[in-house]
């Protein structure tokens, strides 16, 4: 995982950059049948935005086309809470762990895990450039809801922090066939 206190910052206000590496070993490794970008601890406290994502262009920004030829590669929105105005401690998120038992649903303000799959953007970079993945940007676009106030701002996105996750199908055909053996012979 890249934390996000390690990633960089872009060229306009609030764009992120990660210092990413992946290019594929071996043909096998580069047989992935799906990639996925996994934000965890994403905030959403606050107004709401739009967090846009691009490979291998470190210089995007929100004016930057969502195009394939600009690595642009998904988009992940957050509706924002706007604020706390309940009593004092209300919006605290409990740090301890709830018991299994307890069927409550989580505090409404725990941060979220997003997920943006850019299988496809992946499979154009490393298709197209040798040196395969490099960089991830990410632009976050306020959504607020007065024209004016809209736009990139430096403290609008807050997360923990960024994994590029790959599936194969390598396992499931030949784990599926060893369960079901079982009931194929006794048949």
């Amino acid at each position: 995982m890249v934390p996000a206190a390690s990633m960089s910052t872009g060229t306009a206000p609030g764009v992120l950059v990660a210092d990413v590496s992946f290019r594929p070993t071996s043909p096998e490794e580069g047989r992935f049948t799906r990639a996925d970008l996994v934000f965890s601890g994403v905030d959403h406290s606050e107004t709401s935005y739009e967090v846009r994502v691009f490979l291998n262009n470190p210089t995007a920004d929100a004016s930057t086309p969502r195009a394939a030829e600009h690595g642009y590669a998904g988009r992940f929105v957050v509706f924002g809470h706007g604020g706390c105005f309940g009593d004092e401690g209300h919006c605290e998120v409990p740090s301890e762990p709830r018991a299994r038992t307890d069927l409550r649903l989580a505090h409404p303000l725990t941060p979220q895990t997003k997920l943006v799959t850019v299988t496809d953007a992946l499979r154009r970079v490393l298709a197209e450039q040798e040196e395969g993945l490099r960089q991830v940007t990410l632009v976050p676009v306020s959504k607020d809801p007065s024209r004016e106030q809209r736009g990139p701002t430096d403290s609008l996105f807050r997360f923990d922090g960024l994994e590029l996750q790959m599936a194969t199908n390598h396992f499931g055909p030949f784990l599926l066939t060893g369960l079901l053996l079982p009931q194929l012979v006794a048949s």
